[in-house]
């Protein structure tokens, strides 16, 4: 009887970190959903205006908090990653999902980044952590999709 099978060398690490980044973004994405269902204040330290932009009109679309969309994402893409890493699989299809999500995830935080700063005049810290790791999961999908068009 076999076990998972993981993706051998260089391959994996794309991978890896796709579903490392699933820690810190669920986490962020989870505070600032907590924080907007309760009505509370998101503790910002002195850097921005996190309840500005928590309690603006462009934190919610069609009722639902862009910090559980966010937190949905994080799960997703480092759920897709362990798969991919547990099964080991050569399908094609894992590369092109996971950059898919991760290229329609940052056009939505590159969007409301642009709404923070230009609409709002306000910035969250927390947000703009989540905008980050965002790119980053951008950076490792492409990363494991250049990888997946590799000849084995």
């Amino acid at each position: 009887m076999s076990g998972p099978v993981a993706p051998a060398g260089a391959g994996r690490l794309p991978w890896v970190a796709l579903a490392s980044l699933g820690l810190p973004g669920g986490a962020i994405g989870g505070y600032l959903t907590y924080v907007r269902w309760t009505e509370g204040t998101a503790a910002c330290y002195g850097i921005g205006e996190c309840g500005t932009v928590q309690t603006s009109s462009y934190s919610e679309v069609a009722g639902v908090p862009v910090a559980l969309m966010g937190l949905l994402y994080f799960v997703t893409i480092a759920s897709l990653a362990l798969v991919r890493l547990w099964r080991g699989s050569r399908e094609l299809w894992w590369a092109p999902a996971a950059l898919s999500l991760a290229l329609a995830a940052t056009g939505f935080a590159a969007y409301l980044a642009y709404v923070e700063v230009s609409v709002l005049g306000a910035i969250c810290a927390w947000c703009m952590a989540m905008a980050s790791l965002t790119v980053v999961s951008l950076g490792f999908a492409a990363w494991a999709a250049a990888l997946s068009r590799e000849p084995t």
